[in-house]
């Protein structure tokens, strides 16, 4: 019974609505803003599958990093130089000038004639320090990601 009086309660809604519509000269929604919500519904859709394989890719990255002990990164990672005290080299403002970023720790080093003292270190990635010739203080960091000079600073170098 509550149905049928719900159903009828919609019925009537509905016919009240399309009299209102009538009475103010509007015949509707027309077939143009039918195809462009049925556009817009087609996009959304595509946009919702793309994030679910989205979704789906980070839940098998995260159940490979969970099976291999918490570790994202499975690959080796290239020679980033020794994480020891380094050779208590001096680097100067010429040798900081020829160092490019993307040169591998080993170019660098030629260049330098030594290893730096690494001041911090993650899984695939060091930061090293080198004392420079010049003023007080003066030094240059450097910074390898996979074995690859990805950051250079100096302050003070002569």
């Amino acid at each position: 019974m509550k149905k049928r009086m719900i159903r009828g309660l919609g019925v009537v809604a509905l016919a009240v609505t399309l009299l209102a519509l009538a009475a103010c000269g509007s015949s509707g929604p027309s077939q143009a803003d039918y195809d462009s919500l049925q556009e817009r519904v087609a996009g959304l859709e595509k946009r919702l599958t793309d994030k679910e394989q989205e979704l789906d890719e980070l839940k098998t990255t995260l159940t490979a990093t969970n099976q291999s002990g918490g570790n994202i990164n499975t690959t080796v990672p290239d020679d980033n130089g020794p994480a020891g005290k380094g050779d208590s080299v001096l680097i100067t403002f010429e040798q900081y000038k020829e160092i490019e970023i993307g040169m591998t720790y080993k170019e660098v080093t030629e260049i330098i004639g030594g290893d730096g003292k690494a001041i911090s270190e993650a899984d695939d990635m060091v930061v090293y320090s080198y004392f420079g010739s010049g003023d007080t203080g003066a030094n240059a960091i450097l910074s390898f990601h996979k074995g690859k000079l990805m950051n250079k600073a100096q302050s003070g170098l002569n």
